[in-house]
């Protein structure tokens, strides 16, 4: 019964919402790693046109207890890792705009040189900044210690995270229970552990959220590094969650390239002729295995590491697109993890 109790709140959530859209940004500068930051002025940019474009800069929470409309407008605003940069240059920015954001912070580092202090996390709250939990130790989750069993390394996980939101709980004022993913990793047996911890979790597959979404994977556009650059970002705050049915799938890949099956309602017409998927080599195969099933394969095999099948589809309104992302985790070939990019 409880694990049912668990699949059902996977697959369903707590809430169901419509379309929306949710940013991630890591450093905001250019004197940092490339790969996690965006520059002020492109951040910039991006702030410049949330601004004009019509779209709502809303809470985080708004999109993960309001039901919207099936076209929607609301987009929020997420920051990971608390970078002192951050806090010089993001914090001001919205803050002048009277935009709220959320701030996802490993607790371990608050105090470290390039971290914020407890001090400005509390400053954050004051700006419009609603602080949340990114673990304490900013762990990779899937990688289990040597010897460690399962129940054991589902244990130190939760006692991890459960520290994190003590800190955060015993320093700041409000402090919700969101939890973002350090690397965006996750796999199944993790999904089921934070759906019974009773947090809403984020993700970084790319993508709008929609009603179809899970409440333990939420997704978010990155955009940090490549990613960044301002007419990509038009396209990404404008799109709509692929009404697609998402089973909770591990990304952990075993046969490689990994198949992806796309199955949606009976019910909805879409235009599935112009359905594509792009893995890390480009388009993907793209076969329909049965009326409104579809399965995306890569031309290749993944590298290892992170990758992820991005799939769209116009929606027929101005240029705009459904959007879903699937998040792949592949070992070394000897079942070693690789060292983090």
């Amino acid at each position: 019964m409880r694990f049912l109790f668990l699949c059902l709140a996977l697959l369903f959530g707590s809430t169901p919402v419509q379309a929306a859209v949710i940013l991630q940004y890591h450093h905001i500068g250019s004197d940092s790693p490339a790969i996690t930051s965006t520059p002020i002025a492109v951040f910039e940019q991006h702030l410049e046109y949330l601004e004009n474009s019509g779209l709502r800069v809303v809470p985080l929470a708004d999109i993960v207890k309001n039901p919207g409309p099936q076209i929607d407008n609301r987009v929020a605003i997420t920051l990971d890792d608390a970078y002192d940069n951050i806090y010089q240059h993001a914090v001001p920015r919205l803050k002048a705009k009277g935009w709220p954001f959320s701030l996802f912070v490993a607790t371990q580092y608050i105090e470290y040189d390039g971290y914020m202090t407890w001090e400005q996390l509390r400053d954050v709250e004051a700006s419009g900044g609603s602080i949340a939990n990114h673990t304490h130790s900013h762990l990779h989750l899937l990688r289990m210690l040597d010897g460690e069993s399962k129940k054991s390394w589902l244990k130190r996980i939760q006692k991890d995270i459960h520290r994190a939101q003590t800190l955060l709980e015993q320093h700041l004022e409000q402090v919700p229970k969101y939890l973002a993913y350090p690397y965006g990793e996750y796999d199944n047996d993790i999904l089921m552990l934070i759906t019974e911890m009773g947090y809403t979790a984020f993700g970084q597959q790319s993508g709008a959220v929609g009603s179809q979404s899970i409440a333990s994977m939420l997704p978010r556009y990155p955009l940090s590094g490549a990613y960044a650059d301002l007419e990509s970002f038009k396209t990404k705050v404008n799109t709509q969650a692929l009404p697609v049915i998402v089973p909770p799938r591990t990304p952990l890949v075993t046969t490689n390239p990994p198949a992806l099956l796309l199955e949606f309602s009976p019910a909805i017409d879409l235009a599935f002729d112009q359905l594509t998927c792009y893995g890390p080599g480009g388009k993907t195969t793209l076969n329909e295995v049965g009326p409104g099933h579809f399965e995306a394969i890569n031309l290749g095999p993944l590298p290892v590491g992170r990758s992820r099948y991005n799939c769209t589809m116009p929606t027929g309104r101005d240029g705009a697109f459904y959007w879903f992302s699937q998040l792949w985790i592949l070992k070394n070939p000897d079942g070693s993890w690789y060292p983090e990019r």
